[in-house]
This record gives C-alpha cells, structure tokens and sequence, in this order.
C-alpha cells in the first residue's frame, strides 16, 4: 500500500503539556528523545515487560496513512492530529501530491500519516490515552481499548512508514535494518510485502498539461483497447493479470526480503503476527478508470464492480475490475502467507524439537466482511475514500485491530478478554 504524512508541530504541544525531553528507559542511546509531544511522554514498562513489548512495524495501512500525525517535516502539509488529508489533486494543503511518498531512491517519508513524528515513529514512544494522542492508527486502536492499568495494558508502538518496502526493513541493509535490529524477546505485528507490487497496477491520468500522468508495469495487464476514435475496451484475462504481480513478485527478490526479516525477528526471540492485507479495490486498478477528477477529487471514482468488459471480441465472458483486483490481492496474500510457513519450516531446523516455529504466525482480515464495505456501499465504506481507495478508514482500521486482538490471543495467549488483556 503505497501512499502518504501530515500533522501539526510538536514544540507548541510540548510547551502547552509541560513536559520534558529525556532518555527513555531501556532504550539505546539511539532513542533517546529531542523533542516529544504530550502524546508520547516517556515511562517505565509494566514490571517484567521489555521497555516496548508490541512493535508495529510495515507500511501504510499499520501507519494509518490518510489521518495526519504529531508532526510533520513536509511543506504544504499543516493538518492536525486525527484530522484526514483533503480531498484533493493538486493545489491546497495536505492533498494527495502532498502526502503520496517520493519515488525511489528516495526513502517514503511517512507523510499525512496517523503515527508520524519527524518521519521517525520509532522515537514517540508508547501510546497514552490522553488529549492530542493520535487514535485512528489500528495499532492505536488496540493500545486504547485496553485497561490503563499498567499490570494489564501493554505498551504499543507504531514504527511502521507509509511506501515502505520489505528492502527498506531487511535487515540485511535495509534503511530501517538499525531500527529492526532493536527489537528483541516483544512481540511484532506487521502488514508488509504490497509495496511496491500494488503500484504496478496503479494507473491515474490528469485531464490538465504540466501534471505527470501515472502508470504501472502491470496495467497493460488488466485491458486493451481496439480502435482509434470510438475504441471497444476488453478485460485481461485474470491469469495474465496475475501472472504480472508474480513476474513483478520475483523481479524485486520480495520472499527474499520477507523472509530475511522473519528469520531476524525469531533470531532476536521476537514473537511474530504477520497480518495479511483486506479485500479492496482501488479505483485507479488498471486501465479501466484512470482519470483523475479535479472537481470532486479520488471520492468522484467508480464502484469496480460496475466495471466490466468482454474479454475479446470473440470471447463474451465479461470480467470486472472488482475480479481482476481481487485476484491480484488474493495472490499477494498467498505469496505473503508462503514465506510466512517458509519461515516455520526454516525455525523447526534451527530449532529441533522446540516449538519456536510456533513464534511466528499468520492471519488475514474477514474478506468476505471487508467486500461488503467497499466505497459506495450502502453497508458504508471501509476505505479511506479521499486517496485511491488503497487504505484503510478510521472504521475499516478498527476491523484491522479486531482482527489483530483475535489472532493475537489464538495464537500467543494476549489480549483476550474485553477489554483485551494483555497477561
């Protein structure tokens, strides 16, 4: 998921709190803080937790791309705290060309994202409950649905950078490597492994001159067209449309990179929730729908299931975009949940006759849930309309941390219970 940072200066709330910057305790010299929001005050761990036991780390939809953060580094980015991005093209504040990453080789900057502190998340330290937190996140979700009782809360960062990569977090050179390489005996939870895939698919088109038009390696994947003045459009066969993300899959070495991270995790004794990315479609998938509204912004897009398109001339069988994205997803996960079991099966030899393997896992959100509330339906949306509709909504986040709570007490024991609890 490939877009986004916003937010507002953290010296006025610094001021306004009282507080003061310092060392956080059990932290790296490395962590020790500038300046820090009244959102992000230091404090000691619940007795016998590691200074920051639940990490979360990976790209947009953990960021909480589209709701603004602490603080901003870019210019024309001045929205609050919580506050969405606008909806907009190309001029104002905090609009899409404002908040979308820069291209490579330029790191993502975690611009008009919920967690975003100096594009550096890793340093506001844990969540607290209190006036000018940001909320929308799912990480933030969870954090605030448990007992603030410190013996049964635990502490929640959110380290992830919206238009990061699985390269950016290989520990094996990897930007964020330093950052990975601190986290030790906690707990991860993740989504990682989309970008830069789903960008291939990405096709937007600007009916004005001067503004650069958009398309990936993968969009002429999914239609084309016959003639010139009055052209018939046809779909992709959905096996060429997914044959595209695996050639791309294996193009950037992607189970290479995940799994180098995986293996890194469980070496530093980390338990590992690998969460597997929602059912959706952006209205920008393709070819089919590229045109970019300057009057109404990304909301104005299409349903994709009113997409559709013969495959050929010859052939009747009409697909839509809705299908064609779908499948795409659905091989993203698998690709994903293959190297998940890939890196069980490498911990079972590290670890003879342990069940260290059982330290990393695997779920996935309610698909069938999630393709009910897509843009424009009367269910309503749990997509982030104000992009390309890639992320989630403050609502579509709160399915995230169900999703999270569930997988997290099947699996390692935590957070059951309502409120969830953490021992």
């Amino acid at each position: 998921m490939a877009l986004g940072a916003a937010g507002v200066g953290l010296a006025g709330v610094l001021a306004a709190s009282g507080a003061t910057a310092g060392a956080t305790p059990g932290r790296s010299p490395g962590h020790a803080a500038g300046a820090s929001s009244a959102s992000y005050v230091t404090r000691t761990a619940p007795d016998g937790l590691p200074p920051y036991p639940v990490v979360f780390i990976g790209d947009s939809v953990t960021a909480g791309f589209g709701y603004c953060g602490a603080e901003e580094a870019e210019k024309d980015v001045s929205c609050g705290v919580n506050q969405e991005m606008a909806n907009s093209w190309y001029r104002g504040d905090n609009s899409l060309k404002d908040c979308a990453p820069p291209d490579p080789p330029k790191l993502p900057n975690d611009a008009c994202s919920n967690n975003n502190v100096r594009r550096r998340p890793w340093e506001a330290f844990y969540w607290q409950d209190r006036p000018g937190s940001p909320r929308i996140a799912y990480p933030y979700q969870i954090a605030a649905r448990q007992d603030q009782d410190l013996h049964t809360a635990a502490p929640v960062e959110d380290w992830a950078i919206t238009g990061s990569t699985p390269a950016n977090w290989d520990p094996n050179g990897g930007a964020y490597a330093p950052e990975l390489r601190k986290i030790n005996g906690q707990y991860v939870v993740m989504t990682l492994g989309a970008n830069p895939l789903l960008s291939a698919y990405t096709n937007i088109t600007f009916p004005i001159p001067f503004v650069s038009n958009v398309s990936g390696p993968c969009v002429a994947s999914t239609g084309y067209s016959v003639g010139w003045f009055s052209p018939d459009w046809y779909a992709g066969k959905l096996s060429d449309t997914v044959g595209c993300l695996d050639r791309q899959w294996k193009k950037i070495h992607q189970t290479d990179h995940l799994l180098a991270i995986y293996k890194a995790l469980l070496t530093q004794n980390d338990h590992v929730l690998v969460l597997g990315y929602y059912r959706d479609c952006p209205w920008s998938f393709g070819n089919w729908q590229p045109a970019a509204s300057l009057t109404g912004g990304p909301a104005q897009g299409n349903s994709c299931q009113s997409q559709k398109r013969p495959v050929s001339q010859q052939d009747p069988t009409v697909i839509t975009q809705w299908e064609q994205a779908v499948a795409v997803g659905n091989s993203l996960n698998e690709h994903i949940h293959k190297v998940v079991t890939e890196a069980q099966d490498w911990a079972k030899q590290e670890w003879p006759g342990t069940d260290r393997f059982k330290d990393i896992a695997w779920t996935a959100p309610d698909q069938a849930a999630w393709a009910e509330h897509q843009p424009h339906s009367p269910e309503g949306s749990w997509i982030f309309l104000n992009d390309t509709w890639i992320h989630p909504s403050r609502t579509g986040a709160t399915q995230l941390a169900n999703t999270v709570i569930k997988a997290m007490c099947a699996d390692f024991r935590h957070w059951c219970g309502n409120p969830p609890l953490w021992g």
